[in-house]
């Protein structure tokens, strides 16, 4: 089944491009050979990579096939949207059940070619094997911080980098994890790509375990503090319906609930200030709190004291 299997994918990768480049200016040579050959010349790049395995990340049996696939590679594009680099390529490698026949191959496949070709990225290489345990998916992308980025953004953003007094914006909506939200969301690349070319943006990064763990580590990072507005943090409709518009278990699910896949930024007052009023921003921010000098972190609610932020979120 691997012999077919590969040769399916390559005839499949070589028959949507004019060649085994995929289509992309930086791939020299992709799927067909014993090795991929990347001109990464153009930029400095940014490598990343994530494991998906069934029973932690997805059900096997409860999630259509190719929507595993898709979120394979796109929570890897949401770690490239995070460093505001621009997609390359991926290599993909997959573990697959004894019991998965050439069609299941396939679909699986297929949600990945499908992203793949939406953000523009080319699947260059891997491995495949089969086994008597569960689906396991590995995939590794790279993407450039091109050389025309400004000095400011020409290093990628950081974690460590934000400032007392930042703002922090996020992209989207919280608590969308609920009713598989996580396998079909949209990584924010363009958002990443539009903030770095237009603003000075100070620390970044994607929302994956939750909303507190993953600023929290912004403010670890960084030596710092924070407070956060609990009123200012955008709710989704899902999570609200789910919980019945009981807005104490919404909010909590939009501040622990992990796999949002959201962007999260620092920037100055005045930084905030312009990116909220853009009208071609390509998706919506809003300002959830503060970057402060303290370490201590806080939750601001209505009407409320304060209250100590203990991060929590999903722990695989």
């Amino acid at each position: 089944m691997e012999r077919n299997y590969i040769q399916w994918l390559t005839q499949t990768t070589q028959s949507q491009s004019d060649s085994s480049t995929n289509g992309h200016l930086n791939v020299i040579l992709g799927i067909g050979d014993d090795a991929a050959i990347v001109d990464f010349r153009s930029g400095n790049t940014v490598m990343s990579t994530d494991m998906l395995a069934d029973g932690v990340h997805f059900v096997v049996g409860q999630t259509p096939l190719n929507l595993i696939g898709r979120k394979a590679i796109a929570v890897n594009l949401s770690d490239l949207a995070a460093m505001a680099a621009r997609p390359v390529c991926a290599m993909v490698s997959l573990m697959l059940p004894r019991r998965f026949g050439i069609q299941d191959a396939q679909s699986l496949t297929n949600g990945m070619l499908e992203i793949a070709a939406e953000f523009g990225i080319a699947i260059v290489g891997g491995d495949t094997n089969r086994w008597d345990g569960p689906l396991v998916i590995n995939v590794a992308i790279a993407g450039l911080l091109d050389h025309s980025a400004s000095a400011d953004t020409g290093a990628g953003w950081r974690i460590s980098d934000a400032l007392p007094g930042d703002s922090i914006l996020v992209s989207g909506d919280f608590g969308q994890s609920i009713n598989q939200k996580h396998l079909t969301f949209t990584p924010k690349v363009a958002l990443a790509l539009y903030l770095r070319d237009r603003y000075t943006i100070h620390a970044a990064t994607d929302i994956t375990d939750s909303l507190t763990v993953d600023l929290a580590s912004i403010a670890a990072a960084s030596g710092l503090g924070l407070t956060l507005d609990t009123d200012a943090v955008p709710i989704s409709q899902d999570a609200l319906t789910h919980h019945g518009h009981n807005s104490d278990a919404a909010i909590h699910s939009a501040l622990y609930d992990g796999e949002d896949f959201e962007l999260a930024i620092t920037v100055d007052r005045e930084t905030s200030e312009r990116i909220l009023r853009d009208p071609n921003l390509p998706h919506k921010m809003c300002c959830i709190g503060t970057m402060t000098d303290s370490k201590s972190m806080w939750l601001n609610r209505p009407n409320m004291p304060p209250l100590p932020l203990t991060p929590q979120g999903y722990e695989h």
